[in-house]
């Protein structure tokens, strides 16, 4: 018991002294509480200092990061898809380190915070723009499913790879008995396949093949699952799926380009293909 009355009084220690009470058994004074309080406020001082400091500095980091992510994301180079995946490992560390500093730092004003939430604003949409998966506010999505639908196809028709993703995903959710769902997850693969992304893009083409088999949309996933197959280099795989097009959609438009890159599948050889 005794032992717990001095867990209890070292507990309440700070806040006796913060009130000047003095417990003569502690041996504690008027004077030595408001040195200690003062001792402490001078080190919290130096450590809110020392936040707000290094939150600035993230804040200039990012800022630079998001200006070089705008360039290369304008400038279209052929090794587009490389600086985008170091920037976006970039922006991803920054965000967390704001984050935190943000926690951490209580005396941040108003005026910070605001500016650190425009910056974060900022990442959002640079970030969609090369085409990380960010999720969507739900006040962002349609909410009648036409308006929807009409949102989520003109993402898909100018290439804005993430805003596609998750308005498919949502309208998946949202309508899962609907009849454009087929065309809303082959969406989602076709944007992957588009952004450079093959191995992703097949996962989710394979899950029209099994969800949706009685969908309008299988002829075009086997086509494109053929251009990704292509791409990780699996020549056999890729011609597997154009003749299954070829088989079992006939009438598909597809039909005169599948025979054509069928043919240039077959004439691939060792140094194209790894399974060869």
């Amino acid at each position: 018991m005794v032992m717990g009355m001095f867990r209890l009084f070292g507990r309440l220690r700070p806040t006796l002294c913060a009130g000047l009470v003095v417990f003569p058994l502690w041996g504690l004074s008027a004077s030595g509480c408001i040195r200690q309080m003062r001792a402490d406020i001078a080190t919290n001082q130096e450590r809110l200092d020392s936040l707000e400091e290094d939150l600035e500095a993230k804040r200039k980091e990012l800022e630079e990061a998001l200006a070089e992510a705008s360039r290369v994301l304008r400038r279209n180079s052929a090794d587009q898809g490389l600086q985008i995946e170091r920037i976006q490992q970039r922006l991803a560390a920054l965000e967390g380190d704001i984050a935190e500093l943000r926690h951490e730092s209580t005396g941040a004003s108003q005026a910070e915070a605001q500016r650190t939430l425009e910056l974060q604003r900022r990442l959002g949409e640079v970030a969609r723009a090369a085409g990380m998966d960010v999720p969507l506010d739900p006040s962002e999505i349609p909410k009648s499913k036409s308006a929807h639908w009409e949102a989520l196809t003109k993402a898909y028709r100018i290439n804005k790879y993430s805003y596609t993703r998750a308005l498919a995903r949502a309208y998946l959710e949202r309508y899962p008995k609907d009849a454009h769902v087929d065309n809303a997850q082959y969406m989602i693969g076709s944007s992957y396949l588009k952004q450079g992304q093959p191995a992703a893009a097949l996962g989710e083409f394979q899950k029209v093949l099994s969800t949706y088999r009685k969908g309008d949309a299988l002829d075009e996933t086997l086509y494109d699952m053929a251009q990704a197959f292509l791409q990780v280099r699996s020549c056999n795989d890729a011609g597997t799926a154009l003749k299954a097009l070829l088989k079992n959609h006939r009438k598909s438009p597809l039909v005169p380009r599948a025979k054509k890159e069928l043919r240039k599948v077959r004439a691939l050889g060792a140094a194209d293909c790894d399974d060869r």
